[in-house]
């Protein structure tokens, strides 16, 4: 019985990492359509909101699919597998002692996050194909980071923080629904203020939602 179930463990494992990994490399696939480089060029809150945040889910799903897989080699008898979960584990070992709380991959992701929204990087990047490349593949992987950081605490820690990068969008949301100076300079005013707008929008919707789960994590723990 013990047996059987460590054997539906283990494809589960395997089954959500693969699901994920594909579905991380479906959306690279989508991101790099026409259809949608053409909107990424029209439309700054496509750009700017949902298309980073998509290319950051790329990375977070890629590291949650890898680590998903790796936790399936436990039960493993190839010695090639239990040599990949043995360095996985000094990794991780690694990571517990040098990465508390998840600050350092945390950092890293804030830094790379705000570096390609500051105007004059965002704009060399909408001009420079080589450039705008590397702030896309940067985004993935500080979709790793964050990954990373959000092993390191709970749920509820996670939420929290997605609750305050939250605010920075709303803030920049606000400048740019303003109107009274040109941000970003790629983008006509009208196109930055209906893009302001649509940002405060989004704020609010994922302040709600990001509230709804943390009381439901509260009370849920609370109830136990």
């Amino acid at each position: 019985m013990q047996s059987h179930t460590n054997r539906r463990t283990k494809q589960n494992f395997l089954q959500d990492g693969l699901l994920q990994i594909i579905l991380a490399n479906s959306l690279i696939l989508l991101l790099t359509s026409s259809t949608l480089e053409r909107l990424e060029i029209e439309n700054l809150f496509f750009h700017i909101m949902i298309e980073h945040l998509l290319y950051l889910s790329i990375g977070f799903l890629n590291a949650s699919g890898f680590d998903s897989i790796i936790k399936s080699f436990k039960s493993s008898s190839s010695n090639y597998r239990l040599k990949i979960l043995k360095y996985y584990s000094n990794y991780l070992a690694i990571n517990n002692r040098l990465n508390p709380f998840g600050l350092i991959t945390g950092l890293l992701f804030l830094i790379i996050l705000f570096y390609w929204h500051i105007p004059s990087n965002f704009d060399s990047a909408i001009v420079n194909f080589d450039t705008h490349i590397f702030m896309h593949f940067s985004i993935i992987l500080s979709g790793i980071f964050l990954y990373s950081s959000f092993k390191m605490i709970s749920r509820i820690q996670s939420l929290v923080f997605i609750l305050a990068i939250d605010k920075t969008m709303g803030i920049l949301g606000f400048f740019l629904a303003g109107g009274s100076s040109q941000i970003y300079q790629t983008y006509p005013l009208s196109v930055q203020m209906t893009s302001g707008f649509w940002m405060i929008l989004m704020m609010v919707g994922i302040d709600l939602l990001c509230i709804i789960l943390i009381l439901k994590n509260f009370f849920n723990s609370t109830d136990k």
